[in-house]
């Protein structure tokens, strides 16, 4: 056999052997990635959601103010969030709604950020079963949605413990 001939031969067999060993290497990476960082989100979350769901700040509303629609909830396939929500429709003014949630929040445990204002319900946080989870009640026009005066009362956490604040 020429000398030429078997050099090429051996080297068209190692590249062939070279490029299985990454496709290998990559599949490999890829399901240990996916074992290691899953994506998504799972049953866990689903059971998250639920336990969110028994908090009774979601309940609690002024007199003034109609729960509208149900509850409802949610996951963050990126971050595996968990949101539990409410939204109520008031007939009174944001200040007041605001101050009631304040003053319920706080006797229920919950805590407001460093730095807070005083003024409204964001952030606030309160360890649930070990975890941390945090409250918030937002206006929905001011989050540019079309929804006069409705207001969402939020709860978030993780399977780690903690939302979006």
């Amino acid at each position: 056999m020429d000398a030429r001939l078997w050099i090429m031969k051996r080297s068209i067999i190692a590249m062939v052997a070279l490029v299985w060993v990454g496709i290998v290497m990559i599949g490999a990476g890829a399901a240990a990635r996916a074992g290691i960082f899953p994506y998504g989100c799972t049953a866990d979350d689903d059971r998250l959601a639920a336990s969110l769901n028994t908090l009774g700040i979601l309940d609690a509303h002024p007199a003034s103010a109609t729960p509208q629609k149900g509850r409802g909830s949610s996951c963050d396939s990126d971050d595996r969030i968990t949101t539990v929500g409410q939204t109520y429709r008031p007939s009174g003014p944001r200040a007041d709604v605001l101050s009631f949630y304040r003053d319920v929040a706080i006797k229920d445990g919950w805590t407001p950020p460093p730095g807070d204002d005083g003024e409204g319900v964001s952030c606030f946080t309160k360890s649930v079963g070990g975890r941390g989870v945090e409250l918030s009640v937002r206006f929905l026009d001011e989050l540019g949605e079309e929804y006069g005066d409705d207001y969402d009362v939020d709860v978030t956490s993780s399977l780690d413990g903690g939302g979006w604040c």
